[in-house]
């Protein structure tokens, strides 16, 4: 029987940040996670009003800082498949596949929304969620809303104890476009990357 205890880490990650290393390290750490994959979208449903960098620049960002935690590694899986990418698809082949455990981790924005999502409701009622507070967010109004899944859907929410990280990916971008410095929110390896394939100037 296999026990390993795997976790699909999805968004558009770009760029990846410190926010998502620090939210996916603790998720390794807190949730006993012993393989976290990071699943890069080819189109979120949310953004397909937005040019997205290639998935091939995405991808690269990501293995450029897999070293930080053994725990972490890749999947093209969703950008193999093109058109939107829809998480409860994602996580139903992934669990067919792996066996195990599978845990979904997810921005804690994403969790107060995710009732109205594709099959939302399956996700809330098969998938254990993985998440942490981020500093804009209004805890008594997440409180309130996890409560709510909890009891509607028989939902399993994790919110981690961990100091929130306050970097997004649209302040990245628009720190590059207006030529600003990128300390701290994006590990050195990523602001390289992001430096010598001249991204997001043209966004």
């Amino acid at each position: 029987m296999n026990t390993r205890h795997y976790a699909i880490y999805g968004g558009s990650f770009d760029p990846i940040h410190n926010g998502h290393l620090s939210l996916a390290a603790h998720a390794v750490r807190e949730c006993g996670v012993d393989r976290l994959i990071f699943m890069p979208a080819y189109v979120s449903p949310f953004k397909q009003d937005r040019k997205v960098s290639p998935g091939s620049d995405r991808i690269r960002m990501i293995e450029s800082v897999l070293r930080y935690d053994p725990a972490f590694c890749v999947s093209r899986y969703e950008l193999g498949k093109e058109g939107p990418s829809y998480t409860v698809e994602t996580l139903r082949h992934w669990s067919s596949l792996l066996g195990g455990k599978l845990s979904f981790v997810l921005g804690y924005d994403s969790v107060l929304q995710i009732d109205t999502w594709y099959h939302g409701d399956e996700i809330l009622r098969n998938y254990p969620l993985i998440t942490a507070r981020r500093p804009d967010t209004d805890d008594a109004e997440g409180k309130e809303k996890i409560k709510y899944l909890t009891e509607t859907f028989g939902a399993h929410i994790t919110v981690m104890k961990m100091i929130p990280v306050d970097a997004s990916s649209s302040e990245i971008r628009r720190r590059v476009i207006a030529g600003e410095p990128l300390d701290g929110l994006v590990p050195p390896e990523v602001e390289r990357y992001i430096i010598e394939h001249d991204l997001y100037k043209n966004s």
